[in-house]
C-alpha cells in the first residue's frame, strides 16, 4: 500500500516531531530506504535528529538514532499493509464491524459506518470511547441516529450543500447533540449512495493523511456493501428502494428517512420515472445531476429507470418537476408521472403507474416527452385484474380515492353514491334527484359541496368516465374485497 508523508506522520505522534509537509502531499511512497530512491522515504541522520524525506516533504524526528528511526518508519509501511489486507478480507466477508474496529490502527480516532437510513452498520467498539458526545452514546445504545441529530443535520446549510459530493468533507459540529468535529465520505458505487463513513476528531486532530485513508477505505468497502445489500431478502440500504420493490421495511429506518426528508404521512406525493432504455451511463449522469439540483425530491435508480419520489406539498415541487421534465427532454427520453397519493406504503404501485404512463404514451402520444398516468388511468383499470392486490385502488381517480378515504375515516358523509348516480344520469340534476329520492335543492347543495372539493375538472367526458369507472371499482372492493379495501386505507393512514 502506498503512503503519504501525512499518513506516516500520523503514526509517529508519540515522538517529538517537526513537520514540513505540503497540504496535498500525494500517497505515492512504497517503502523506507537508507539511501535515496524514487517513491521511497529517505531516512538519514542529521546531528541528533533523523530526517524522513519523501519527495521533498520532510518529517524531523528529534533526538533519535537513525537505525531505530528507520525500523520504526519501515514498520509503519508494514502496519498499513496489514491493515489493508485485513479490511479487504473482512469486507469481502461482509464483516464490516471488523473493518471498522481494525481501522482504529490506521486512524486512531472513532469511526462509524451508517447506511442511507441512518442505521449503524458498524462503529468503533471500545468502552474507552463512551462519552464522546450525546449522539455517539445514542448510536451505541440504539443503533440509529437520533431524531434530534437528524434535525440538526437537515437544518445545517453546509451539510445540505455538500451531502451529494463524493470526496471527503470536514464538518465542524458545535451543538449539544453533536459537538465532535468529523470528516465524512459517502459510500458510492456507480453513482448510487449506499451509506456514509464518519471519522471523528477525538484523540488527535485530523489532517490530509486521514482524508487519503478515508477515501481508500471507501473504495474498498463500496463494492462489498453493494453485494451485501443485494443478498438481503428484506430491509436493505434504502427504505425507498425497499418500498419500490415491495420488500418488508424496517419501521425505524422508514421513520428516520421521513424525518430526514421532513415529509409527513398526510403529505401528497407523486412518483416520476425516466426510462433510459438500458443506457446505464446516461442514467447515472442524470441521477448525479438531479441529486445536485432537486434537493427535496428523492432520486433513485431502479430497474434501469431514474425514479423520483416527489412531495407535492412542498413549495418547490413545480420547480423540481420542471427540472425533471427538462432532463427528459434534453436526454431525448420519456418521463412518466403517477397519480398523486398519500402514504408511501403502496409506493410500488405508483411507480408502476409512472412506467405505465410511458408505455401508454408511446402508443398514443408519440410526439410528447412527458406522460401523466391520469390520461391513461381507464386503460390501466381495464387491463388490471381486480381482487389480487391494491393496484386497482391505487389507479382509481384521485378525487374518488380521496372521497372514499374521507368516508372510511368518517371525516365526511358518503358522497360517492350521489356522484355515481349524477354521472350515470349524464349530469342531469332532475334525473339524479328522482333516482335518489331527494329534493332537487338538496341534491344541488350536495353537488355544490362535491364539485367544490374536486382537484380535477369534470367538464371533459374522459374525466367523467374515469370518475364513474373508479366509483364502480371502489364499490366492488367495498363489497367483495373488504379486507383489501380496509388494508388500503389503513396503510394510507399510517
Amino acid at each position: 500500500m502506498r503512503l503519504s508523508m501525512w499518513m506516516i506522520a500520523n503514526q509517529l505522534t508519540n515522538f517529538d516531531l517537526e513537520l514540513d509537509i505540503e497540504t496535498h502531499a500525494p500517497a505515492n511512497l512504497r517503502s523506507a530506504r537508507r539511501a535515496y530512491a524514487t517513491d521511497c522515504v529517505h531516512v538519514y541522520q542529521e546531528k541528533n535528529d533523523v530526517i524522513c524525506d519523501g519527495g521533498g516533504n520532510r518529517i524531523r524526528i528529534k533526538d533519535i538514532d537513525v537505525e531505530y528511526a528507520f525500523e520504526i518508519v519501515q514498520s509503519i509501511f508494514d502496519t498499513y499493509d496489514d491493515w489493508n489486507y485485513v479490511i479487504q478480507e473482512s469486507a469481502s466477508l461482509n464483516d464490516f464491524q471488523t473493518v471498522i474496529d481494525f481501522s482504529w490502527h490506521a486512524f486512531h480516532n472513532p469511526i462509524i459506518l451508517l447506511n442511507e437510513d441512518f442505521k449503524v452498520l458498524a462503529m468503533t467498539n471500545s468502552s474507552d470511547l463512551k462519552g464522546i458526545d450525546q449522539e455517539w452514546d445514542y448510536l451505541r445504545e440504539n443503533g440509529y441516529s437520533s431524531f434530534r441529530a437528524i434535525k440538526n443535520i437537515t437544518e445545517d446549510r453546509v451539510w445540505r450543500e455538500r451531502r451529494n459530493r463524493k470526496d471527503v468533507q470536514y464538518y465542524r459540529c458545535s451543538n449539544k447533540i453533536i459537538d465532535t468535529n468529523c470528516i465524512s465520505i459517502s459510500v458510492t458505487y456507480n453513482n448510487m449512495r449506499y451509506g456514509r463513513i464518519n471519522v471523528l476528531e477525538w484523540s488527535r486532530p485530523l489532517n490530509e493523511g486521514d482524508y487519503q485513508l478515508l477515501e481508500h477505505l471507501e473504495r474498498i468497502i463500496a463494492p462489498y456493501l453493494v453485494s451485501y445489500y443485494a443478498s438481503m431478502v428484506s430491509g436493505g440500504w434504502n427504505v425507498f428502494l425497499d418500498l419500490l420493490s415491495g420488500r418488508q421495511i424496517n419501521q425505524q429506518a422508514f421513520d428516520n428517512r421521513m424525518f430526514y426528508k421532513q415529509w409527513g404521512k398526510d403529505d401528497i406525493y407523486v412518483v416520476m420515472s425516466i426510462d433510459f432504455q438500458d443506457d446505464i451511463r446516461l442514467m447515472q449522469m442524470c441521477q448525479q445531476q438531479l441529486n445536485e439540483c432537486v434537493a427535496s425530491t428523492e432520486i433513485l435508480i431502479y430497474e434501469n429507470n431514474v425514479v423520483a419520489i416527489a412531495n407535492k406539498t412542498r413549495d418547490n415541487y413545480k420547480e423540481e418537476k420542471k427540472r425533471l421534465e427538462d432532463m427528459a427532454l434534453r436526454s431525448g427520453e420519456k418521463l412518466g408521472v403517477s397519480l398523486p397519493f398519500t402514504g408511501l406504503e403502496q409506493l410500488k404501485y405508483y411507480y408502476q403507474q409512472a412506467c405505465a404512463a410511458i408505455e401508454y404514451g408511446a402508443l398514443y402520444k408519440n410526439d410528447s416527452a412527458v406522460f401523466e398516468f391520469y390520461d391513461f388511468g381507464m386503460l390501466w383499470l381495464m387491463e388490471t385484474s381486480a381482487g389480487t392486490d391494491c393496484r386497482q385502488l391505487c389507479a382509481c381517480h384521485p378525487d374518488i380515492v380521496r372521497m372514499a378515504r374521507e368516508h372510511y375515516r368518517k371525516l365526511e358523509e358518503d358522497q360517492l353514491d350521489t356522484l355515481y348516480v349524477y354521472l350515470k344520469n349524464e349530469c342531469s340534476p332532475q334525473k339524479t334527484s328522482q333516482e335518489l329520492f331527494v329534493h332537487k335543492n338538496t341534491l344541488l347543495y350536495r353537488l355544490k359541496k362535491i364539485m367544490g372539493s374536486l382537484e380535477y375538472p369534470i367538464q371533459e367526458k374522459y374525466d367523467r368516465d374515469y370518475m364513474y369507472y373508479s366509483i364502480m371499482v371502489i364499490q366492488l372492493y367495498r363489497k367483495k374485497y373488504k379486507e383489501l379495501f380496509s388494508s388500503f386505507y389503513e396503510k394510507e393512514g399510517n
